[in-house]
């Protein structure tokens, strides 16, 4: 069953009407076979296999800008209407597993957004494997038993009744804070060693079905906080990852050189790579606007990590 469900986003309200241009890209330079269209397929278009089509951009790039309403939405990139596509492994980051399938996972919270642009079949993120500092909350006022403590339980711990017990912070909120390495993972809110716990059906939002269990899940791709209703679909997604929309590039593409700008963000650290993954360029600013000297570079797509006080994102560079 497909699954849509809104989030509200820390200080931003937004209509669950809203449409937001979401720009989808993928590298294909080291596809190995031959095609003629990439395609973006998901629950946005019904797994359609021709609905939205990719535009080549040259270098291998095809991208294509799709309105979506906020939500969340399954999606892999396919090309010449499934004839060829993206392949997985099982809690790969950028995926969720639901159902036997495992697919690339999206969150648009509104406002337009521009994604990373990964390799096809592989995910994209800053290369920083973790532990990332994840909190969990679950508001336990409308819990109608008794109960002495919470926990949870998960793949990250085995589905243990009693290794993760959650401290209360007073008003019937339950919290505890792990350090978890960058993966998907299914879990759950239980209480008092599986005494009880959380109960949802195939389909519920923020659910996930696998070998006939429907579980919660979360993507660990850095820092971030997400608060629960006990027994309730959905979540809310408060994250301290350092947004692509922090900061602006220019001019880019390029021939000579690409400035940096934040809002007001400290740029801590910067590591620039090839296509290939191999590192060309360090760099340690501490400002809140830099310059990356790009003219000794050879022509070509290039990815920056940026480090800051705030998170780490990462931005695909183009040099002419």
């Amino acid at each position: 069953m497909k699954k849509l469900y809104f989030l509200i986003a820390l200080f931003v309200a937004f209509s669950t009407t809203a449409q937001n241009n979401v720009t989808f890209s993928v590298d294909m330079s080291s596809y190995g076979g031959s095609f003629t269209t990439v395609y973006v397929s998901g629950e946005l278009n019904g797994w359609s296999g021709d609905a939205n089509p990719m535009t080549d951009m040259g270098g291998g790039i095809w991208s294509a800008t799709i309105n979506l309403a906020a939500g969340e939405y399954q999606y892999k990139f396919t090309v010449d209407n499934w004839t060829d596509q993206e392949n997985f492994t099982a809690g790969d980051a950028c995926t969720v597993t639901d159902g036997g399938f495992v697919n690339r996972i999206l969150e648009v919270n509104g406002g337009d957004l521009t994604l990373d642009t990964p390799i096809f079949s592989v995910c994209y993120d800053d290369g920083n494997p973790g532990p990332h500092n994840t909190t969990f909350s679950v508001d336990m006022s409308g819990y109608t038993g008794s109960f002495t403590n919470v926990y949870i339980s998960g793949q990250f711990n085995g589905w243990s009744g009693d290794s993760n017990p959650l401290t209360d912070m007073g008003g019937g909120i339950w919290s505890v804070t792990l350090p978890l390495p960058e993966a998907y993972t299914e879990f759950k809110f239980q209480v008092d060693n599986w005494t009880d716990q959380e109960n949802f059906v195939d389909g519920d939002a923020g659910t996930v079905t696998n070998g006939g269990f429907t579980n919660r899940y979360v993507n660990v791709v850095g820092e971030q906080s997400r608060s629960y209703v006990w027994n309730a679909e959905g979540s809310t997604l408060k994250t301290q990852e350092f947004s692509s929309v922090s900061f602006q590039t220019y001019p880019n593409p390029t021939s000579n050189s690409w400035n940096i700008v934040t809002d007001n963000i400290i740029i801590n650290g910067v590591e620039v790579f090839d296509i290939a993954g191999r590192q060309v360029m360090s760099l340690a600013p501490k400002a809140d606007q830099i310059t990356i000297d790009g003219t000794t570079l050879q022509r070509g797509v290039y990815f920056a990590k940026i480090e800051t006080n705030k998170g780490t994102s990462s931005v695909k560079l183009v040099k002419n």
